[in-house]
């Protein structure tokens, strides 16, 4: 029962305070692409977790001779289907069913209410594809606009729209920088990893990290966004388009460069060196990732032992 307690107790910390050494980091400015690999893989992480912690809890855990990481569940199907389950235990696995059945029912309620809103949505993104058709992938749609607009559409194909009004009010070098900036968006795959986060939010909006996981990403891919910009344009071209646009609406669908964290994200592209990192990156991934995968790693593997004491 160690390792079931083990489970439990680093499921319910994750699940409440998970969040705040991604927040630490950030407040330290770690580059966010390390954080929204953090972000992702621990969201997701959690939600692996509760399933595989719930499936172990639902079968008998007596100790058993029989070999696995934690030596966990022997003899499980033996006990369930002779009767020897002591009642308790019984009504433990009775509410450990149903609690899986109602993390399920709500990803699923989450994922069709997601739909639901794509479909709502759909009419006038078909619109702009088709208005885009035959064009280079990754080259904007150029619309009518007397605003300076510049945004992201994910899906398959990806979709940028610009103004005229933003290559009429910009120079080049920033009208380029904010091409970029949207390219890096579809690149990222921004917009599902936005659509993953906010499902898990609206499935599950009891667990602390989850719930404050949609507005963190939302803020990172913008960094990284920018980061990346910045990278093929330089910093000075991101600040610019960044600082025109600063007071334009967001849009209402889609990834657009202004509208969140706009001071910050000037501060940071005056002060940061943005060349030169990827090792660094690389290793903060690694390393990021690592952490946040120990724990559904360790609940997944629990999992398939006992899981495997039924089958064998």
């Amino acid at each position: 029962m160690t390792g079931l307690l083990a489970l439990l107790t680093g499921a319910l910390a994750l699940s409440l305070h998970g969040h705040r050494p991604l927040m630490w980091l950030a407040d330290r400015r770690v580059d966010p692409t390390v954080l929204l690999t953090g972000w992702l893989l621990s969201t997701v992480g959690l939600v692996v977790s509760l399933l595989a912690t719930t499936v172990v809890i639902a079968l008998p855990a007596d100790d058993h001779p029989a070999s696995g990481l934690f030596r966990l569940a022997g003899g499980c199907w033996t006990a369930i289907s002779s009767g020897s389950v002591p009642e308790w235990r019984e009504w433990i696995g009775a509410v450990s069913v149903l609690g899986t059945m109602g993390i399920l029912v709500r990803l699923g309620w989450a994922v069709h209410q997601r739909l639901r809103h794509r479909q709502r949505r759909a009419p006038h993104v078909a619109q702009l594809r088709l208005l885009a058709a035959g064009s280079s992938p990754h080259e904007p749609l150029w619309v009518r606009d007397n605003r300076p607009l510049a945004l992201s559409i994910g899906g398959r194909p990806g979709l940028i729209v610009m103004s005229d009004a933003l290559r009429q009010q910009l120079p080049p070098v920033a009208v380029n920088a904010a091409l970029e900036h949207e390219r890096a968006h579809l690149r990222g795959r921004h917009h599902a990893l936005i659509a993953v986060v906010e499902v898990l939010a609206a499935a599950l909006p009891f667990c602390t990290l989850l719930r404050v996981a949609p507005a963190a990403i939302r803020d990172l891919v913008e960094l990284a966004a920018d980061a990346e910009a910045a990278r093929r344009c330089g910093s000075s071209a991101v600040r610019e388009a960044l600082s025109r646009l600063t007071e334009q609406p967001a849009p209402s669908f889609g990834l657009g460069m202004a509208g969140r964290l706009t001071h910050t994200r000037l501060s940071r592209l005056a002060e940061e060196n943005v060349r030169g990192r990827r090792t660094a990156r690389t290793a903060g991934c690694i390393a990021v990732a690592a952490s946040a995968l120990l724990l559904p790693t360790a609940a997944a593997w629990l999992a398939l032992n006992v899981v495997g004491c039924v089958v064998t």
